[in-house]
C-alpha cells in the first residue's frame, strides 16, 4: 500500500518574468484575488483557498472581469486599490495563522458579499468615467486589420 500525502502547495508561475509576477513564500497580494496592482492587465482565477467551495467563487471571479473587459467595471484609484488589499490582509491574518498555508484564504460568504459590493462599486466608477475599456481595441490602437 502507498499513501500519498498532498499536503503542501508551492504557488510558482515560470510562465512569468519572476521580476513581473512571482510569489514568495506563496504569497501573492491581488485586488480581491483577481488582480494585480501593477499588471492591470492580467488576471487570477480561482487562485484562492475558500472556507466553502471554489467553483461558484470562480464563476463570480470570471464575470467581474468580464465587466472589467467590457468596460462595465472600473478598479478603485491606485492608493484605494492598495488600501483596500493592505486591510483584506490584516484581517485575514487575524482570522487564520500567518503562514505559508493561509496566504489565499477566504471565506466564502464573506468574499462574495464583498466582491458584489467592489463590482457595484465599480460600475459607478465606470458610469462616470464613459464605460471607457481598459485594453483599447486593436482597432483604436491604429492597427490596421491584415
Amino acid at each position: 500500500d502507498v499513501v500519498v500525502y498532498c499536503t503542501g502547495y508551492k504557488v510558482s508561475f515560470p510562465f512569468f518574468d519572476e521580476d513581473l509576477i512571482s510569489a514568495p513564500d506563496n504569497d501573492l497580494p491581488l485586488f480581491r484575488r483577481v488582480f494585480h496592482p501593477d499588471v492591470p492587465n492580467v488576471f487570477f482565477l480561482a487562485l484562492l483557498q475558500p472556507l466553502g467551495a471554489t467553483m461558484p467563487l470562480a464563476e463570480a471571479q470570471g464575470q467581474w472581469i468580464a465587466d472589467y473587459l467590457r468596460g462595465e467595471y472600473h478598479l478603485p484609484p491606485p492608493g484605494e486599490l492598495r488600501e483596500d488589499m493592505r486591510r483584506e490582509r490584516g484581517a485575514m491574518f487575524k482570522r487564520y495563522v500567518r503562514s505559508k498555508r493561509h496566504t489565499m484564504q477566504i471565506d466564502f460568504d464573506d468574499y462574495l458579499h464583498q466582491l458584489g459590493r467592489e463590482r457595484r462599486a465599480g460600475a459607478v466608477r465606470a458610469r462616470r468615467a464613459g464605460y471607457r475599456l481598459p485594453v483599447p481595441a486593436q482597432a483604436e490602437r491604429g492597427a490596421v486589420a491584415a
